[in-house]
Parts: structure tokens; C-alpha cells; sequence
């Protein structure tokens, strides 16, 4: 299963319930391989996201120096 193509709220889901208690003991092999595959997916986006807001700042700081120089 190809969870890169998955909408990131679907993401969420699937980490929420295969993280359950209650379901943790009931986990095949392959339920424990997608929950680490959709976790590790999610941090990718969030650690993307990120530097892409701190490359916006730094733009955004340039730019207001540059404009201050005038």
C-alpha cells in the first residue's frame, strides 16, 4: 500500500487506530509495518512544511531589509 498518495488526514487515521490499546495485540505484522510506514510519512510532511515556513521568513526578512535600505 502506497501511503505517500494518501491525503494527510488519512494519515492521521490510520496512526490513531492502530495506536489504540486495545488494538495493539490485535495487530498482524502488516498492521504494525503500514503503522510505522504512515508515522514515518507524516513526520517527512511536517519536517517539509517547516523549513518551507522558515525559507517564507527568511524571504520575508530580506525583503524588509532590502526595503529598508531604500
Amino acid at each position: 500500500m502506497n501511503l505517500r498518495t494518501k491525503a494527510t488526514w488519512e494519515l492521521r487515521q490510520i496512526v490513531k487506530a492502530l495506536s489504540l490499546p486495545i488494538s495493539s495485540f490485535l495487530n498482524t505484522d502488516e498492521d504494525v509495518e503500514r503503522l510505522e510506514q504512515a508515522q514515518i510519512v507524516l513526520y517527512e510532511r511536517r519536517r517539509k512544511n517547516t523549513q518551507l515556513i522558515k525559507m517564507e521568513v527568511k524571504w520575508l526578512e530580506l525583503y524588509i531589509l532590502l526595503y529598508a535600505l531604500e
